[in-house]
């Protein structure tokens, strides 16, 4: 983690510790030496539209995409202008999943959008452990024509907690008890998720959900109002839901000389180097799923749904 961490601190926004480093962002300014972008010779550049990864995708920050479990990879287009493209778009994309191996496999990504302001099309796939290496995702279509390229990573790369693993203990903050965050929740109104410790919750036998981010800190149109979502979404009252935020004390963030004195316990715990980021737990604290970067009110129940 702390090699991870060393790069977030060198950021000039480091709040959004993924999606200004990692690509959703920043990286629309240049091309990268690992995307290649071939523009339809009938298309003008004003016109212009090409995928971007919502993910870090292993050039720009450490990869989190691993092989040997199901993954998630959302993706964003965007306009010439720099900006992320919000209407008019397909329902799905259709194109070409090239493994490290050579072979590839048509896929199609759907779009989603509910309860967001930027859709996202999402690429979901499983590679074998020895399959592992530089990805392609290869779109020709009329308005989208290019190559995007992402590393997936064996799981003893990173310790980002997998689908299948058990949640890890960790101390959050309660209304009883700040356990040293200050604020206990960026939201202007403090969200009702903060009644129980994570710490407690792994030990009373009761399905568990987790949800990583900073709400109050929020400054890109793709971070999505995850925790909103989660406040409307219909919940079980045996269900322990958990709020977290990134960093134990933001408003120190700007004077701050390491920020990693200030990253939460539960973000260095996980294993994440991005936010925002949605676990779902079962009784037995078996991770059921995992939601990462970007994330609408449908993947999110179907993540809930799992309890069910």
């Amino acid at each position: 983690m702390a090699k991870v961490f060393s790069e977030l601190q060198k950021r000039s926004i480091p709040r959004r510790s993924f999606l200004a480093s990692a690509g959703c962002a920043l990286l629309l300014s240049s091309c990268s030496n690992n995307q290649r972008e071939v523009l339809n010779d009938s298309m003008s550049i004003e016109k212009a539209q090409f995928l971007q990864a919502g993910f870090a995708d292993g050039f720009t920050m450490p990869s989190t995409l691993v092989a040997g479990t199901p993954q998630r990879a959302p993706f964003f287009i965007y306009g010439s202008n720099g900006l992320p493209v919000v209407n008019n778009l397909p329902i799905e994309i259709v194109g070409e999943f090239v493994l490290p191996s050579g072979l590839a496999q048509k896929v199609s990504l759907p779009q989603y959008n509910e309860g967001i302001s930027t859709p996202y099309f999402l690429l979901e796939f499983e590679i074998s452990e020895e399959d592992q290496g530089i990805c392609q995702l290869k779109i020709d279509s009329q308005e989208l024509s290019q190559v995007v390229e992402f590393r997936v990573i064996s799981q003893a790369e990173t310790d980002l907690i997998q689908v299948g693993e058990t949640m890890r203990i960790a101390d959050t903050p309660t209304f009883a008890d700040s356990n040293g965050y200050d604020p206990l929740c960026t939201r202007p109104e403090p969200c009702p998720f903060h009644d129980i410790n994570l710490k407690d919750a792994l030990t009373n036998d009761r399905p568990t959900i987790l949800l990583v981010s900073t709400p109050g800190f929020c400054q890109t149109s793709i971070c999505g109002p995850v925790l909103e979502l989660l406040i409307e979404l219909p919940k079980n009252s045996n269900w322990d839901i958990i709020h977290a935020e990134v960093y134990t004390e933001p408003a120190k963030i700007t004077e701050a000389t390491d920020l990693q004195e200030l990253i939460s316990p539960v973000i260095q715990t996980y294993g994440m180097n991005f936010e925002p980021c949605f676990i779902v737990a079962g009784s037995d604290n078996k991770v059921l799923a995992r939601l990462d970067y970007a994330f609408d009110k449908i993947e999110m129940r179907k993540a809930l749904d799992y309890l069910n």
